[in-house]
């Protein structure tokens, strides 16, 4: 199979159980891989053809400034559900929310949650 991949993608948000999250807000990464089988698109050269990754940046962006989520668990779920909703010849995703300010008293890159899911899983 196929895949499309948006590497770290940067959106100031305002995720997080503190209030102060949810009030100054903070940068959060996002990847997403989407994978797809497009033999005939990429043979053909033909953008109508695939997943074009600047609707998907824009469909990420949305959805993670959209609204307010304690979780980024959440977050991610909310891109993968509006990723199978708009591209329906994506057959599985794989996305990753990074919070490199999470609030903790830590030294660290940044925490993060991934998921994988199939487009059966949206077949409710």
């Amino acid at each position: 199979m196929d895949s499309i991949i948006i590497k770290n993608l940067k959106i100031y948000a305002y995720h997080g159980v503190n209030d102060e999250e949810k009030i100054d807000g903070q940068n959060f990464f996002i990847d997403a891989v989407m994978f797809i089988d497009k033999r005939d698109a990429f043979k053909k050269d033909d953008i109508n053809k695939t997943l074009s990754y600047s609707s998907a940046c824009k469909i990420i962006k949305k959805v993670v400034e959209l609204d307010k989520y304690n979780l980024i668990e959440t977050v991610a779920e909310k891109i993968s559900r509006a990723l199978f909703e708009n591209f329906h010849d994506l057959k599985k995703a794989e996305i990753t929310v990074k919070k490199p300010e999470a609030p903790m008293k830590a030294d660290f890159e940044y925490v993060a949650v991934k998921i994988i899911r199939e487009k059966s899983d949206y077949n409710e």
